[in-house]
């Protein structure tokens, strides 16, 4: 196996988890690299590029709370990355709609990854590069991918619990704590209508039946003209047919759609619906949502980051990026309360 290089600091994952905390460790005087397994950054902050449309079939929006976030979204919107998102957005509780509670939403510009694409060009990173195994050997952590070893003082895992769990050694702390944690899948449905709906909303949370989301993709800023939709089944759902083929995944969901269109849009013939594109995203979400943890162990150079540990979400993400190479470089275990999510 090729030893490709030494790094102060690996960092695996280049969701923005894993890309804020090799920011905040470049920052910090570390050489840094990152290990990513796709072809492009983002994670979960995903948009499909197709010649038939785009769709951000990932994270759909975020907010931001906390100081240090909310100062890193002001950069990327005075950077043009980032912009709120003020359509309506709707809840439907199985017999009516009503106005989502207001709140202050962004979306990245003109995709949803734009601000990750952004962030990622400042960073060493190595795409389609799976790591298999990570181990401590001579004082050192080793990195293994499929054809590449790397080596670096100190790591940094941020992917979700279950990947992080299958990467390390069953008998420590960081193990223990990647397996404890559940997270549930979902499936994602690209499709495109004939004609614009008369929908009095640009998205909606759906709290009965398969779906738990749909949204009009074209009434994002920055998007193309068109009537792109993403619609999001239900953990409960997703779970049940996580096998399932995704041509039977498809039809379930275009029918659901329908459905809804038929209550909300009471007396209209419905356009004709065609089904794009389906992804399952097999760790969509953790079904706990605790207070923020820093998962970071010093002396032995290791920490985990991800939404996770942090209550989900973007923000979580980030704010748990930042929080574990602040412990693990400045051997801060107080960094999530810096972040204010503790």
């Amino acid at each position: 196996m090729r030893l490709i290089n030494e790094f102060d600091l690996v960092v695996v994952g280049a969701g923005i988890a894993g890309l804020t905390a090799a920011t905040q460790a470049s920052a910090q005087g570390q050489r840094v690299c990152v290990l990513e397994k796709s072809a492009g950054p983002g994670g979960r902050m995903a948009t499909r590029n197709k010649p038939d449309g785009s769709w951000d079939h990932g994270a759909q929006y975020f907010t931001a709370r906390t100081p240090e976030f909310r100062a890193q979204v002001q950069q990327w919107l005075d950077e043009g990355l980032v912009a709120p998102w003020r359509e309506p957005l709707a809840v439907w509780d199985g017999e009516q709609l009503s106005v989502s509670r207001s709140r202050e939403r962004y979306v990245g510009v003109p995709k949803m990854k734009s601000p990750l694409v952004n962030v990622a060009e400042k960073l060493i990173i190595f795409y389609n590069t799976q790591v298999t195994q990570v181990r401590v050997e001579n004082g050192s952590w080793v990195i293994d991918t499929h054809a590449s070893q790397w080596r670096a003082k100190k790591i940094i895992i941020a992917l979700p619990a279950p990947q992080t769990q299958a990467l390390l050694a069953h008998d420590c702390e960081a193990y223990a704590l990647a397996s404890a944690a559940l997270m549930e899948p979902c499936w994602a449905l690209m499709l495109e209508v004939a004609r614009p709906l008369q929908l009095p909303f640009a998205a909606a949370f759906v709290n009965e039946g398969v779906l738990s989301w749909l949204a009009h993709n074209n009434s994002k800023p920055e998007r193309t003209v068109g009537e792109h939709y993403v619609l999001h089944a239900t953990a409960e759902w997703s779970r049940a047919h996580v096998e399932a083929s995704t041509e039977w995944v498809q039809a379930a969901m275009v029918e659901e759609f329908k459905r809804l269109l038929t209550l909300w849009l009471p007396g209209e013939i419905l356009p004709a619906i065609q089904p794009r594109h389906v992804h399952r995203w097999r760790f969509a979400r953790a079904t706990k949502h605790e207070p923020a943890i820093v998962a970071a162990w010093p002396e032995q150079g290791l920490a985990l980051a991800g939404d996770w540990l942090a209550g989900g979400r973007v923000e979580g993400a980030y704010c748990s990026g930042r929080a574990a190479a602040n412990a693990l470089l400045l051997h801060n275990t107080n960094s999530a309360v810096e972040c204010g999510l503790s």
